[in-house]
């Protein structure tokens, strides 16, 4: 029994609509029916027969070799991401001196190769830096003309000696000194405590 367009669509449907829906149920009618499911895969019930099972011997070893890869993973890993950081290869130092706020402090920028992505990588040894209230901490920047102009990075720093990596992601030819400020909390003024 063929289905009546007429009854399956109705009056509603505009002109071209009606007409793209036409075809549509004309080949549909022409390729007739879909076939028959195979009896070989009508007469699956879903359930395989058989069911493959590692001898214990093997799965034991498969967990085996999936451990050790695991462990081979892990140490790679972390042995990638903590090598060389006890290296640091110097292009140029810089030195830095203390002024009124900080007399007795000084430190060395150690410049290092710019990396691919255009960072400059900084290790800055500071001496005698005093060690500030909670929530205070110390911002290098680059300057131009004596002024701030971008920073480097915040950090702590406490005792005689400390040594911290920072960064510069800039062209420095664009700027002409380094210093280092004081930041208080509560406090308005952050006074330069070290410059190059």
């Amino acid at each position: 029994m063929t289905p009546d367009f007429r009854e399956l669509i109705g009056d509603d449907v505009p002109e071209e609509e009606r007409a793209r829906l036409e075809r549509v149920h004309e080949l549909l009618i022409e390729a007739g029916p879909p076939p028959e499911l195979p009896p070989a895969i009508a007469d699956l019930s879903g359930e395989p027969e058989t069911v493959v099972v590692l001898p214990r011997r093997r799965a034991g070893a498969m967990i085996a070799l999936a451990a050790a890869i695991a462990l081979v993973a892990f140490v790679g890993g972390y042995a990638a991401a903590h090598h060389g950081n006890g290296t640091f290869s110097t292009f140029k130092s810089l030195p830095m001196h203390g002024t009124a706020a900080a007399q007795n402090a000084s430190a060395t920028i150690d410049l290092g190769n710019l990396d691919a992505s255009g960072n400059w990588p900084l290790r800055v040894e500071l001496r005698n830096l005093p060690a500030l209230p909670r929530g205070g901490y110390y911002e290098m920047f680059l300057t131009k003309n004596g002024k701030p102009a971008a920073t480097c990075g915040a950090f702590a720093a406490s005792g005689s000696s400390s040594t911290v990596r920072l960064n510069a992601p800039y062209n420095l030819r664009r700027f002409n000194g380094w210093i280092v400020t004081r930041h208080l909390p509560g406090s308005h003024r952050d006074p330069v405590v070290l410059t190059t």
